[in-house]
């Protein structure tokens, strides 16, 4: 549509009812009464009203409290009318909506920037408007022209590309846009859902969902199934994800959806985004059986990472399959795995693991391990032995001479790290760093020992670092100072163990958890 054609869509004038959104709404922080004392008597005069009065109070230039206008009851802003107003001017931005003086079935919307400039005599001072864009909605898309009249490829928010940023005011009333759609196919639009956004400070014109709302009329049906959030990601510009057929005749096939399946979802009350409805669909057509909730936890599996991840595993099963373990893997009693993105996250990592231990993976058996999180942590385990041969061959050669320092006392035992895994696990479990020590332990330059309970030998408790004959630390859960139990424990070992003189008494260091 060339722009002559497309102008005869808007009113030639700035009608009452804008001139007194403009005045009421736009601007109404625009009102002053501009003061000047004659013969020692103040008198103030009302841009709005355009009156003038004496003050019946001392008014002062720009004081805090606003003041009521006597005549036109305006609360106005207090200005010296003999200082300098050089800089000083009211700006904002609005958008107005209208039907189109041409077509009955399109609305029309323009983009304003209104301003009133103080500086120079503020009893002549009138508002100024000015069209930054034009936009024409009529069932089948939507038409923007800029202020140049250029035509622009794609209907864009104005607001947000041409006002998004700095401190000008931006305004939308939604009386208006009522009005104008009132009677047109746009009424339906459920516009009124997607004028609140979850920043409150953002202030949409609208118009990229009027442009969306014409071209897809199917939004309509989305917003009232329940399907909002998708309409908003579609809004967002945000993937969608296939979810959508947007030209399809009816809902179903929007949805891509059979008559059961919507009821299904509809029942849950749960909303789905595009990504969950994505992955019930997929999940669905292959022939599984997936419960709304459950879509809802296994949509990540749709973003690009998580799909390279699946077609690498498809090359060695089916889609179907691999769906189908994720979903064992999220429902088996007990599982750690809360979302999908984890389930095949470590199945990509076990399934490339066993490639290099060289397991037949052609055995459903290791291809499908009953329990995904327990298989993954012991080939982890492998592989870092496997890693760390070097490295155990010198701490096992160190533990003969290790074994002098095993001590006993009150159901607590001290036991040498024996491997780099132990001391991994051991790190992992209490939640510190003594596995970043196996080279130092293993090339003899410190000691490392385990503190446990005699009646529970094989879990973590305390870990106790030696230097040079000297207790250096022991630490607990997360760095946990020792116990007094525990102290007492470690004094007897050093008493014991460590101090070779007769009434060596044991220090305790201010860095150091113990010390000789």
């Amino acid at each position: 549509m060339e722009y002559n054609e497309f102008e005869t869509h808007f009113p030639a004038k700035i009608s009452a009812e804008l001139a007194k959104y403009v005045t009421d709404t736009v601007l109404l922080e625009s009102r002053y009464l501009f003061v000047k004392t004659y013969a020692r008597e103040q008198f103030a005069y009302c841009s709005h009203c355009q009156k003038k009065h004496r003050t019946k109070e001392r008014l002062k230039h720009k004081q805090m409290d606003r003041v009521v206008c006597p005549h036109c009851k305006s609360k106005c802003q207090v200005r010296a009318a003999g200082i300098s107003r050089k800089y000083m001017r009211d700006s904002a931005v609005l958008i107005w909506y209208e039907k189109s003086t041409a077509d009955p079935q399109a609305i029309t919307a323009r983009i304003i920037s209104v301003y009133r400039d103080y500086s120079g005599d503020y009893r002549n001072v009138t508002t100024m408007y000015n069209c930054n864009d034009m936009y024409l909605f009529r069932p089948g898309g939507g038409i923007q022209y800029t202020g140049r009249k250029i035509k622009s490829k794609e209907v864009y928010s104005a607001f947000d590309r041409s006002f998004g940023y700095g401190s000008i005011k931006k305004f939308v009333s939604e009386d208006n846009i009522r009005k104008a759609v009132k009677g047109t196919p746009f009424q339906y639009t459920t516009w009124e859902k997607y004028t609140k956004w979850d920043n409150h400070f953002y202030v949409s014109d609208m118009t990229e969902f009027f442009a969306l709302a014409a071209r897809y009329p199917c939004i309509e049906y989305l917003t009232k199934l329940g399907f909002e959030s998708i309409v908003r990601a579609k809004l967002a510009r945000d993937r969608t994800y296939g979810a959508i057929n947007w030209n399809g005749k009816t809902i179903l096939s929007v949805l891509r959806l059979n008559k059961a399946e919507l009821n299904e979802i509809r029942k849950s009350g749960l909303k789905m985004t595009p990504q969950a409805l994505r992955t019930y669909q997929k999940v669905r057509k292959i022939g599984l059986r997936m419960e709304i909730a459950e879509s809802l936890i296994a949509a990540d599996l749709e973003m690009p990472i998580y799909q390279d991840y699946v077609k690498e595993l498809t090359k060695i099963t089916t889609e179907k399959e691999v769906y189908k373990y994720i979903l064992k893997q999220i429902r088996h009693e007990g599982t750690p795995y809360k979302y999908s993105r984890d389930v095949i996250t470590d199945w990509r990592d076990y399934y490339r693991q066993c490639l290099e231990l060289k397991i037949d993976i052609r055995q459903d058996r290791n291809l499908f391990p009953n329990n995904l999180h327990t298989a993954h942590t012991k080939l982890t385990s492998r592989i870092k032995m496997k890693k760390d041969k070097k490295i155990n061959d010198e701490i096992a050669s160190r533990l003969p001479q290790l074994e002098k320092y095993r001590f006993e006392y009150k159901g607590m035992i001290i036991l040498p790290a024996k491997s780099t895994m132990e001391l991994f696990e051991e790190g992992r479990y209490l939640e510190h760093c003594v596995g970043s020590y196996s080279f130092d332990y293993a090339k003899g330059y410190t000691d490392i020992f385990f503190v446990r309970r005699a009646s529970d030998p094989d879990k973590p408790f305390y870990t106790m670092e030696i230097r040079k004959g000297t207790v250096t630390q022991c630490r607990g859960h997360k760095n946990k100072p020792m116990s007094p139990e525990v102290r007492e424990f470690v004094d007897k070992f050093i008493s014991e163990k460590l101090v070779k003189k007769k009434n060596q008494k044991v220090k305790i260091h201010s860095r150091q958890e113990v010390a000789v």
